[in-house]
């Protein structure tokens, strides 16, 4: 059994460098759709308002905070599902080879 739980912990490492390296993409994505959205909310404001070039600066600078301080959280939530997702394909799959292998031990 020892053997089994060594492979089934080799099997979630690999599965989360996998899931890890496929989902900065779509965390680059996300940060950059807030940063945008961030500084666009900005833009509108700073031209409603009569100090607009301080107020700008400051608008920008706290958008750029806020979205760095989620890329953590944003990463975290692309992350584990995709690691969910690879994990419990492999290990259905190999389920199924070893059900396979041992309906073949069985027949012979």
């Amino acid at each position: 059994m020892d053997q089994q739980k060594r492979k089934d912990l080799n099997l979630r490492l690999g599965n989360l460098i996998l899931a890890i390296s496929l989902a900065t993409v779509p965390t680059a994505i996300t940060y950059g759709t807030l940063s945008i959205h961030g500084l666009n909310i900005c833009r509108d404001l700073s031209s409603k308002v009569s100090p607009s070039i301080k107020i700008k600066e400051d608008c920008d600078k706290a958008a750029w905070d806020t979205t760095k301080s989620y890329i953590i959280l944003i990463g975290f939530f692309i992350t584990l599902p995709t690691w969910m997702w690879f994990y419990l394909s492999m290990k259905k799959k190999d389920a199924d080879k070893n059900k396979s292998n041992l309906v073949t031990k069985i027949r012979s």
